[in-house]
């Protein structure tokens, strides 16, 4: 289901979305585009959006998440292609993962069900109040979703 995705268009048309106009922390949708071809990133797409993992440390063990779907794709499109994406990311041999929820923005909550645990209490920015949120390969291991795509994965092999 989820693909690498460096096609700048792809993105940009995504984040051209009219309701997502708020949600880009202030960049243009051409701008979130161009996130796509950086070497420090991950794009993982799905049909409707995707994510972007993004190397925050010179040795890759962490990746910050950026998810962004267009309404079309809210809900279960979100939910499967994230527990794809998040279990290929460890493949790439990150061992933790971080995002950002946004107060203002109640889609930007990281699903508990994928281990995520919040790392403290809301911290004002320039983009709104913000909070962080952490997975770690071993939550994730540990997690209902991880559950979930092992049982898919046993069920196709048969």
């Amino acid at each position: 289901m989820v693909r690498v995705e460096r096609d700048p268009a792809f993105w940009s048309a995504v984040a051209a979305h009219p309701a997502l106009a708020d949600m880009a922390l202030g960049l243009t949708p051409d701008a979130v585009g161009k996130i796509a071809t950086r070497d420090d990133v991950l794009p993982l797409a799905a049909e409707h959006g995707g994510f972007f993992f993004r190397r925050t440390d010179p040795l890759g063990f962490v990746a910050e998440l950026h998810t962004l779907f267009s309404p079309e794709g809210w809900g279960r499109e979100a939910l499967t292609a994230g527990i794809e994406a998040i279990g290929l990311v460890w493949l790439c041999g990150y061992q933790a993962v971080t995002t950002l929820e946004v107060e203002a923005n109640a889609r930007s909550r990281p699903p508990r069900t994928f281990g995520f645990v919040r790392c403290g209490d809301w911290r004002a920015t320039p983009f709104g109040n913000l909070r962080m949120w952490l997975l770690t390969r071993a939550a994730w291991e540990a997690s209902a979703a991880a559950t979930r795509a092992n049982a898919a994965q046993v069920k196709s092999l048969d």
